[in-house]
C-alpha cells in the first residue's frame, strides 16, 4: 500500500486501521449557543438595602396621618396633595439591635408619596437631615431612617420660651421648614430636619433672626437655662435684643377696647382703674411703594417723615409697638413701688389703632435736591378731617414750616382724614415681666433705669404717679396739641 511505502520494521496489533489514498478534505462543524449576560443598570434605589417588611417590627408609633396636605397659595387653604395613610413608628429590624424610624405608606397615593420622600432623603449629604438607612418598594412601601428619632411635637409643652424659640429659629430662619419637620436624634445630640411629623396646634413661637445662621444644632439648647445662658453671652446688637423680648412676650392675652384715649399708649391699672405710664404714638409709612420714608423720632416726641415722591398716596398707620412698654416696664414698676412679685395681670397696656391719609397733588415739581419733612405731633384731635396739626418742612428740626399758600403750591395737602379703630388690651403675668427683668440684667443694664429702652431707641414712657383725673388730662392734651 503506498501509505507504507518506504517504511520498515511497522508492526501493527489488533487495531483497525483505515488508508484512504486520492484527495482528502477535512470539515469540522462546532454547534454552539452564545448567551451575552447584560449588566443590569445600577439605580438610585440600589444604592440602600432592600428591607423585606416581615423583618420589621414596630414598637411605637409616633405620629399617623389618614392623607398628606399641601398649602395652595392662590386660594389660600390647604388641599389634599396625596390620599395616603401615612404612619411613623419606632421599629426595629430582625437580626439587628439597633432602633430606627420607619415611615410607611398604604392607599391609592401610596407610591407618588413614597417617592416624593425618597428623592427629598436619598441624597443626604450631612448630618442636618434624617440619613435613610434601607427602603421597601411593595405596595406598602417603607423608608427606614437610622436612629430612634422624636418628632420635636412630642416635648413641645415642656419647652420654655428660649427653647421654643429657639427650635422655631433653626427651623425657619436656618433650614426653611416647618416646625412640625423638627426632629430630635437623642444619641447625636442634635435637632435635624426630616419628614412631616405632628403638626399639632400651638408648634409655633417667635423667632430670632439676628444671629440665627450662627446658631448650633444642639438638643442642649432645649433647656431654657442653658439656652439662656447661650444667648446672653452674644455681643449687643439691638435687633437681637428686640428679637429676644419678642420670643419673651410671645402670645400675651390680648383684647379690644373701646378707650377715650386714642392718640397715645398708656398703662392702665384695672385695680384702681388709674394710669400708670403714659407713651408717645408712633406712627408707621405704608409699604412700597411709599410716600413717606426715614422715621424719626424727634426728642419733644413728635414723628418725623421724609417725603419721598414715589407715590401719591400718602398712608401712614397708628398700630402701636408693645417693646417700648416691655423694654422698660420694670423701671415703671420699681418707680411707682409695685413688686414684680404682685399679680402684674392686672396692669394692661392699651395700644391705639388709627390710620392717617392724605393725598400728594402733582402741582409744582419738588426737588430732589431739598428734602421735605412731615412733623407729626405726639397727640391727634378726634376722628374725622383736621388742618394744621401736622407740619411740612424743609428744616430737618421742623422750626421753620412751609407756609400754607406754599405747601398749596407744591400740592403738599394741609388737610389729612384721620380714621380710629378700636384699641388693643394686653397682659401679661408676671413670670414674663420676671423674665425680661432678668434678661436686662444678664446683658449689663440696670432694669430700675431706662437704659436698656434707650439702648434699643424706643421711647420712654412718662410715669404718672397720680390716679386721679389722668384720662380727663390725656384727653385735654390731645386737644391742646391739636
Amino acid at each position: 500500500m503506498s501509505f507504507f511505502q518506504k517504511a520498515y520494521q511497522v508492526s501493527i496489533g489488533q487495531g483497525t486501521f483505515s488508508a484512504i489514498t486520492g484527495n482528502q478534505t477535512n470539515n469540522t462543524y462546532n454547534h454552539c449557543t452564545i448567551i451575552e449576560r447584560q449588566k443590569k443598570k445600577r439605580t438610585i434605589y440600589d444604592e440602600f438595602p432592600d428591607i423585606q417588611r416581615g423583618l420589621v417590627r414596630r414598637l411605637e408609633d409616633l405620629d399617623h396621618k389618614d392623607c398628606l396636605l399641601r398649602w395652595n397659595s392662590r386660594l389660600e387653604e390647604y388641599e389634599v396633595e396625596f390620599a395616603v395613610e401615612r404612619t411613623i413608628s419606632t421599629a426595629k429590624i430582625h437580626g439587628d439591635s439597633s432602633c430606627f424610624t420607619v415611615v410607611s405608606y398604604k392607599g391609592q397615593d401610596a407610591q407618588k408619596a413614597w417617592k416624593k420622600d425618597f428623592r427629598q432623603f436619598s441624597e443626604t449629604t450631612n448630618t442636618m437631615k434624617m440619613q435613610l438607612f434601607g427602603i421597601n418598594r411593595s405596595s406598602v412601601p417603607l423608608l427606614i431612617f437610622y436612629g430612634e428619632l422624636l418628632p420635636l411635637a412630642h416635648l413641645w409643652d415642656r419647652l420654655g420660651d428660649f427653647g421654643q424659640g429657639y427650635a422655631c429659629t433653626l427651623a425657619c430662619r436656618v433650614w426653611n421648614c416647618q416646625e412640625s419637620e423638627v426632629w430630635l436624634d437623642p444619641a447625636q445630640g442634635t435637632l435635624i430636619r426630616g419628614v412631616e411629623g405632628p403638626n399639632r396646634s400651638g408648634l409655633f413661637h417667635l423667632t430670632i433672626g439676628t444671629y440665627a445662621e450662627m446658631l448650633p444644632s444642639s438638643v442642649e439648647l432645649l433647656d431654657e437655662d442653658v439656652c439662656f445662658r447661650y444667648f446672653s453671652r452674644f455681643p449687643l446688637v439691638k435687633e437681637f435684643d428686640r428679637d429676644i423680648i419678642d420670643v419673651l412676650h410671645f402670645l400675651p392675652l390680648r383684647e379690644h377696647e373701646i378707650s377715650p384715649i386714642f392718640n397715645r399708649p398708656y398703662v392702665l391699672s384695672r385695680k384702681t382703674d388709674s394710669i400708670i405710664a403714659v407713651g408717645n404714638s408712633e406712627w408707621k409709612a405704608d409699604y412700597h411703594p411709599r410716600c413717606l420714608d426715614d422715621k424719626v423720632i424727634m426728642p419733644d416726641g413728635r414723628t418725623r417723615f421724609t417725603l419721598t415722591n414715589k407715590d401719591p398716596k400718602l398712608k401712614l398707620f397708628l398700630l402701636g409697638d408693645l417693646k417700648p412698654w416691655l423694654s422698660q416696664a420694670s423701671s415703671v414698676f420699681d418707680r411707682l413701688g409695685i413688686s414684680l412679685d404682685d399679680d402684674l395681670l392686672s396692669y394692661k397696656l392699651i395700644l391705639p389703632r388709627a390710620i392717617l391719609s392724605g393725598f400728594i397733588e402733582n402741582s409744582q415739581p419738588r426737588s430732589d435736591d431739598q428734602p421735605i419733612y412731615l412733623f407729626l405731633p405726639i397727640c391727634l384731635p378726634s376722628e374725622g378731617d383736621f388742618e394744621f396739626t401736622h407740619t411740612w418742612s424743609y428744616d430737618e428740626n421742623g422750626q421753620t414750616p412751609i407756609p400754607r399758600h406754599h405747601c398749596e403750591v407744591l400740592g403738599l395737602p394741609i388737610k389729612l382724614s384721620l380714621y380710629r379703630f378700636a384699641s388693643e388690651a394686653y397682659y401679661w403675668p408676671s413670670e414674663m415681666y420676671k423674665s425680661i427683668h432678668k434678661w436686662q440684667t444678664a446683658r449689663g443694664f440696670d432694669p430700675t433705669t431706662t437704659d436698656f429702652t434707650r439702648y434699643l431707641e424706643y421711647p420712654i414712657y412718662e410715669v404718672r404717679p397720680s390716679e386721679s383725673g389722668q384720662f380727663e388730662e390725656l384727653c385735654a392734651a390731645g386737644s391742646s396739641e391739636a
